[in-house]
């Protein structure tokens, strides 16, 4: 039974039931899930973009709820991953028309994706049942359902079919994997068999393939998606589009007097004061590169093509290293082993938001030489701060969204980053050119009006009713 400690306040639940706004469900499975998301296993890109539909969804005139699995403490924070939680806090004028509902199963853990099964996805049912019960959640108020990668797919079909038997009506529901079990495979065919059996693929994949039978319609995030979608036994009813988008609110090209934050930690890195970091900012071409401090994100290749640009002089980069990374001593290596390092600032503590925000804003140019992405959000991002772009070939954002407008970079070679970035150097009106352009493609692929698309594409297609 589902005890009163953990439904919260219930003024919360009132409010939200007896809103008009049209609910929507996001069910987010695996992985810890919160307003404000500690990233730990499993839980990253994914939980990010949930929370900005969520977002996107309450700037449009809808109510959200969240499903993701809880009964445990997290895994970082040790804090209870139960109950219910609002929004309130990260949004104060909307978050009350958000929330997090955590289904227990009888297993009280933290459990990865890969081992997760469905009798923990038919006990979470059941679990959310007796809290929807509790808080007048019916089936009747939720406009649609989008789950997001396969087990939350799998807990949709649950759910779905579940209100289908007890209300006698069938609710739509869109299905958006973030990866594919076919895909993956691929990626991983030369692995140990010992690699290919946690991965579980033949599991995977049959659900997979269930969800898509099963559901009304499949989001794609990128077009290697939506082509690994046609190897699937079961056929998708409606494709759909909705690739990660930008928080526009957040980046934006800023004047250098409005990135005091992003100055100052600059100063702090270099040793030098501030006068001095402005006029290497105005002096210099800036290039960024802010990510994680990943041996895929290959950020020694980016400090040897530094080293090695014949312009080098006029150039600036900054670059930022996570101390507590593996990797940490291999990059400082590179660094030291360099001819001239007087034109690279290194960041290696944590960067707040705002400052991360700033620093898009101060570049000039954004260089990412990353082997492997999902999608590309900081390259999204620094393109919506109106930076040209510098990218390997790997990063889907530039080469099915900004395409020619970017310098793409075919091998994983210094030398030939080194070339890009003495072109961005000696062509500032070509430079400006590819950052406009970067800068209004990214501008419609805010999270809004991907989302507004999304629900326009479903109302089109008959998923969803115009009422």
């Amino acid at each position: 039974m589902v005890g009163r400690e953990l439904l919260g306040k219930t003024e919360n639940h009132i409010g939200f039931a007896n809103s008009e706004r049209k609910h929507v469900l996001l069910i987010s499975n695996h992985g810890s899930h919160a307003p404000l998301i500690n990233v730990t296993t499993d839980t990253g890109g994914q939980n990010f973009y949930v929370n900005s539909e969520a977002e996107a969804l309450t700037k449009l005139g809808y109510k959200v709820t969240i499903l993701n699995r809880g009964g445990y403490n997290h895994p970082v924070t040790g804090q209870p991953q139960r109950g219910i939680i609002y929004y309130n806090k990260v949004w104060p004028s909307r978050g009350k028309f958000c929330r997090i509902i955590y289904l227990e199963d009888s297993r009280k853990e933290f459990i990865r994706k890969e081992e997760l099964t469905e009798r923990n996805m038919a006990e979470e049912t059941e679990f959310f049942f007796e809290i929807a019960e509790k808080i007048s959640l019916t089936g009747e108020d939720i406009y649609f359902i989008n789950s997001h990668y396969w087990d939350a797919g799998v807990l949709a079909c649950m759910i779905r079919k579940e209100i289908e038997a007890r209300k006698g009506i069938s609710l739509p529901h869109v299905w958006t994997p973030h990866s594919l079990g076919i895909l993956k495979r691929s990626n991983f065919e030369d692995a140990p068999k010992d690699i290919l059996e946690k991965f579980n693929f033949p599991l995977r994949v049959s659900q997979e393939n269930r969800i898509i039978e099963e559901s009304n319609g499949v989001v794609a995030t990128s077009n290697t998606i939506h082509r690994t979608l046609q190897e699937y036994g079961a056929k998708v009813k409606n494709s759909l589009w909705m690739p990660p988008g930008v928080k526009t609110e957040d980046f934006y090209p800023r004047r250098i007097d409005e990135c005091s934050s992003a100055i100052a930690l600059l100063s702090e890195a270099k040793g030098a004061d501030e006068t001095e970091i402005v006029n290497l900012l105005k002096t210099k071409v800036v290039f960024l590169e802010i990510s994680r401090t990943a041996r895929t994100k290959k950020k020694s290749v980016i400090l040897k093509a530094f080293d090695e640009m014949r312009n080098k002089d006029h150039a600036l980069l900054i670059l930022n290293v996570d101390r507590e990374s593996p990797i940490y001593g291999t990059i400082r290596k590179t660094l030291y082993g360099m001819k001239d390092r007087d034109g690279v600032i290194i960041l290696d503590r944590r960067i707040t938001d705002k400052e991360v925000a700033q620093l898009f804003a101060l570049a000039n140019v954004y260089v990412s030489a990353s082997m492997m992405e999902g999608w590309g959000m900081s390259v999204q991002q620094a393109a919506a701060s109106r930076c040209a772009i510098i990218s390997s070939k790997h990063i889907p954002f530039v080469t099915e969204i900004l395409e020619e407008n970017a310098l793409v970079v075919l091998k994983d070679d210094s030398r030939l980053y080194a070339e890009k970035m003495d072109i961005m150097v000696n062509e500032p009106n070509f430079r400006n050119f590819l950052a406009a352009k970067a800068y209004r493609i990214s501008r419609d692929n805010s999270w809004k009006s991907l989302t507004a698309g999304l629900v326009v594409d479903m109302q089109k297609s008959g998923i969803l009713s115009l009422e």
